[in-house]
């Protein structure tokens, strides 16, 4: 397959501009293409790491990527997605942002030999007002900008959209001319929420220089609902590990529902047609087997954290399943219970109450009648090991590091009780 056929098959293209001239295009000898970054919050998320994989993907192709960091663009904030004003964000911390991106996106591209990184600002900074109105908004009418999806979709909203936002596509645009003018970047990549950027971007370089370039969207990350994958809706994972821990970046996708791993596999990895068609066939045949969950938890936290963390968390993931919790170290045990629910008790309560009511004290079991029961059942594990006598104590000894106790009520329902001294 050649590349446009790739992306077909891993349903990488939502929109093109000319997607057969692009084809021969990308056939004819290698380009030099663009993907921005606006830092508008303390990390890269999984929709940025979509964008990063495919921009790897052209790289391997022969193609040139320029990752571009939106110092300037991200002091506006781009409207593109949202029905409200966003609030503007303190300079320091946009500039704050921006190194932080671009130590992440440096993780994964060579900018000595592979990549460029820039950043809008070094442009615009000295980018007089009335120069910018002359040299790209004189050509652009209103009526072209008003019928821009995100404008439309504001524009008789309650709120409205300020002069700010409404110009944030302009600017987006001279970033696409600058970087053609600079560099021949002929063709810039992005999430589908991108697309009336890009086409003005191709109309300011048509109107300055008569030269024709191209877009190209990936579709919209999604959970299994349908959602978009975003930090408004608290559903998405962070590249930056001290905001999604490695090993809840590795269990996401551990977990993720088959058909949403079927398509991700495709679009997440180098593996080829046919490895994807076999993985994919031999897991509608043995369900839980999970194997695109499992490479894709694997690769990804490979790439995007490091094989040394991978290696770690897979132990963490073995010992958790086989119940020998005392043989994780202190910080792999925190990483591992991390999110799980929490309660607290007081090492004194230890010492004179069973375990029935152990459980209804820390909220565990509703009463002591429903306690007894899961403990007869065989429901209540502390630790890895299962506890069936209703009469038992929790000892000191069973305190993991001084001040922790696992309960796990069922097969799935864990909670961390922290133990306090006083």
């Amino acid at each position: 397959m050649n590349l446009i056929e790739d992306f077909k098959y891993r349903g990488l293209i939502n929109q093109a501009i000319d997607i057969d001239l692009l084809e021969k295009r990308l056939k004819a000898s290698p380009i030099t293409f663009y993907c921005g970054f606006d830092p508008s919050a303390d990390s890269l998320q999984l929709g940025n790491l979509l964008v990063i994989m495919t921009a790897k993907r052209l790289s391997k192709y022969g193609h040139k990527p320029i990752i571009l960091v939106g110092g300037m663009t991200g002091l506006i904030g781009d409207p593109a997605g949202r029905m409200e004003e966003r609030i503007l964000p303190d300079e320091a911390l946009v500039f704050l942002r921006v190194e932080k991106f671009k130590n992440e996106i440096s993780r994964f591209f060579d900018f000595q030999n592979e990549a460029e990184l820039v950043n809008n600002y070094d442009w615009f900074r000295d980018f007089k007002f009335v120069d910018f109105l002359r040299e790209v908004g004189k050509h652009f009418t209103v009526s072209y900008l008003l019928n821009k999806e995100f404008v439309k979709s504001r524009i008789d909203s309650k709120e409205g959209i300020s002069y700010a936002e409404f110009s944030y596509g302009l600017i987006q645009a001279y970033d696409f001319y600058y970087l053609f003018k600079e560099y021949n970047c002929e063709m810039q990549l992005a999430g589908s929420d991108q697309w009336g950027n890009i086409t003005s971007g191709a109309t300011l370089i048509d109107q300055l220089t008569g030269n024709k370039v191209f877009g190209l969207t990936l579709p919209i990350l999604t959970d299994e609902n349908g959602k978009k994958l975003s930090k408004s809706f608290n559903n998405t994972i962070f590249l930056n590990k001290e905001i999604t821990k490695p090993f809840k970046f590795y269990q996401y996708f551990i977990n993720l529902a088959d058909e949403l791993a079927y398509q991700w596999i495709k679009m997440f990895t180098f593996l080829s047609k046919e490895e994807i068609e076999n993985m994919i066939k031999t897991q509608k045949t043995k369900p839980e087997t999970r194997l695109c969950q499992k490479y894709l938890a694997k690769y990804l936290t490979d790439f995007v954290h490091g094989v040394d963390i991978t290696d770690r968390i897979e132990k963490i993931t073995e010992v958790l399943f086989n119940g020998n919790i005392d043989s994780l170290d202190e910080e792999e045990f925190e990483e591992a219970f991390a999110d799980v629910e929490q309660t607290s008790l007081k090492i004194n309560d230890l010492k004179d109450i069973d375990l029935p009511e152990v459980l209804v004290k820390t909220g565990i079991c509703a009463s002591k009648r429903q306690a007894r029961e899961d403990i007869e059942n065989k429901a209540i594990n502390i630790n890895g090991i299962i506890y069936c006598d209703i009469n038992e104590k929790i000892t000191a000894d069973k305190i993991l590091f001084d001040k922790y106790i696992v309960i796990r009520r069922g097969k799935k329902n864990y909670f961390l009780v922290k133990v306090n001294s006083k």
